[in-house]
């Protein structure tokens, strides 16, 4: 293969490679809201100004009203019922009935050994993961202040959640002296809850509420941060993912008409939406996305003919996301190549099911791919061993023909003829490839298991940067090895470029994931075995 050929494909990676490093998804700033607009039958609050997240509902239009405008209230103090999961520990407060915390059992902050579970509620920029897209249940708004509910007497103020449908019950009267009631139903081994309203009137008749809004409020960090992959509100709306576009997101704020699926906040591994009822139709679902101030958004989704919504706070595994049947695995981006990507990462799964360890899993996978493509390699390899053979024949032809390029060309061609070369034999094989490679890239960048897995030794994160960056030198090393080995043209510019192929390749990956490096590694090490071999075989035949 031309040596031009083997540039143009080496940068056309660098260019799409590096793209992602130099000009990562950009932080999201929303716009300062001075005032939250609502419908009269909306209970809206924004989030309060102690860190942590909330979500707010819409209940029946009994007497309410909006928190006072252009502020974070400071809330009074509730009772705190704890939910335990084999998933996670929940805590919601009895001032609203909020979602005060939801950490997640069998993630951590980071990856030391004692650092605490994850918490999805409380917004954290501790270790080398800030949330996006931490929320809570926001409380319910009556009469300028925050509803006090109590624990109704069937419940404790701790639960264990093993059995499907339990639940925590919670009620509050209104001056009105209707019984507002707030129910959480949980589920065993799920992140999914519900949350279902009614009311009991005066008269002790118990009502469903006519409509049901919920409202997730989200801290976005606005730390200088690269973001590889989109963080931010992300929905499912008329059968299609949605996200804000750039004029959207200067919007102090946005109408969203239905049909509407679900509606949340995103990040790289986690989500936490607000979903339709299974038992109404989608199209009775619309939604807003309101810009409170500099740091908070709300995104509420509003369900109407029916008193309950279903909330899904949680890791963005397929196993989780698909069970649900809301097209909410859509939420994990594999971009351009995701039907290629998405059978790469159940075979990492099977592949961790034996091995247990995915810096295993990897190689055993880059080595699979490998013998995929071995036939298609060995094409590449001796017809670039065949160039290598004429290369002194082609350099005596440039020498001589310098001034005649119609006549160089013509005497290039027979040569090639002559020696039963093609050209441009080994580029098919590489092109055939790069769709894998950006899948599987792709699919390294966004496996929430790889979060936090280990490898060997210094790599105790497999979806981190290598802390030493001995794995991106030793890379560099063998893509150095590799150029040494591939035969050149003889034109003295394109030599020098290439010099630069590996240099430019090590710094693009000193911060790229040590997974996504071990891959190209243990690739670029079996593509030099392979292509010794046949080298040796060419010069020994």
């Amino acid at each position: 293969m031309e040596k031009r050929t083997i540039l143009a494909i080496a940068l056309s990676l660098a260019v799409l490679l590096g793209f992602q490093y130099f000009f990562p998804t950009a932080p999201q700033q929303p716009v300062v809201a001075n005032q939250v607009n609502s419908r009269s039958n909306e209970v809206v609050t924004p989030a309060d100004n102690s860190g942590s997240n909330t979500l707010g509902q819409s209940a029946h239009d009994a007497q309410s009203s909006l928190a006072p405008e252009s502020t974070l209230p400071i809330l009074e103090e509730g009772k705190n019922v704890v939910v335990n999961s084999t998933l996670y520990q929940a805590e919601i407060n009895t001032l609203g009935g909020q979602l005060k915390s939801f950490s997640l059992r069998d993630y951590r902050t980071d990856i030391a050994q004692d650092s605490p579970d994850l918490d999805l509620v409380t917004p954290a920029t501790r270790g080398s993961y800030p949330l996006s897209g931490a929320v809570s249940i926001k409380g319910v708004w009556h009469e300028d202040r925050n509803l006090l509910f109590e624990v109704d007497s069937g419940n404790t103020e701790e639960i264990d959640v093993v059995t499907a449908g339990q639940n925590l019950q919670l009620k509050a009267v209104l001056s009105s002296g209707e019984t507002l009631i707030k129910k959480f139903i949980f589920q065993p081994e799920s992140y999914l809850l519900e949350v279902v309203y009614s009311y009991v009137d005066g008269e002790g008749i118990s009502h469903n509420v006519d409509a049901v809004k919920l409202n997730w409020a989200h801290t976005k960090s606005l730390e200088d941060k690269k973001e590889y992959v989109y963080s931010g509100v992300l929905g499912y709306i008329a059968g299609e993912l949605y996200k804000p576009s750039k004029k959207e997101k200067k919007l102090r704020r946005q109408e969203l008409m239905g049909p509407i699926t679900w509606l949340g906040f995103t990040s790289k591994y986690f989500i936490s939406v607000i979903i339709a009822p299974d038992n109404i139709s989608v199209a009775r679902s619309t939604g807003t996305i309101e810009r409170l101030d500099a740091t908070h958004l709300l995104t509420g989704l509003q369900v109407n003919q029916s008193n309950r919504i279903k909330v899904y706070i949680g890791p963005k595994k397929g196993i989780y996301l698909k069970s649900l049947g809301v097209h909410l695995e859509d939420s994990v981006e594999y971009g351009w190549f995701g039907v290629i990507a998405r059978p790469l990462v159940e075979m990492l799964h099977f592949f961790n099911k034996y091995v247990h360890n995915y810096g295993i899993a990897i190689i055993i996978l880059t080595i699979l791919i490998k013998l995929v493509f071995y036939p298609l390699s060995q094409k590449s390899y001796k017809s670039m061993s065949k160039m290598k053979e004429v290369q002194p024949k082609l350099a005596k032809l440039k020498e001589k023909f310098k001034d005649d390029k119609t006549r160089l060309n013509k005497e290039m061609m027979d040569l090639y003829r002559t020696n039963k070369v093609n050209p441009f034999g080994g580029c098919l094989p590489i092109v055939v490839q790069i769709p894998v490679f950006f899948a599987l890239y792709r699919s390294l960048m966004v496996a929430i298991e790889l979060r936090h897995a280990p490898f060997f030794g210094w790599i105790l994160d497999l979806s981190a940067k290598d802390p030493y960056y001995v794995t991106p030198l030793i890379m560099g090393a063998t893509m150095f090895l590799q150029q040494r080995m591939t035969p050149t043209t003889g034109d003295a510019m394109q030599a020098k470029m290439m010099l630069f192929m590996p240099i430019i390749f090590t710094f693009m990956f000193l911060n790229f994931p040590a997974g996504l490096v071990l891959y190209w590694l243990v690739n670029n090490v079996l593509s030099i075995g392979q292509q010794y071999m046949v080298m040796r075989q060419t010069t020994t035949s």
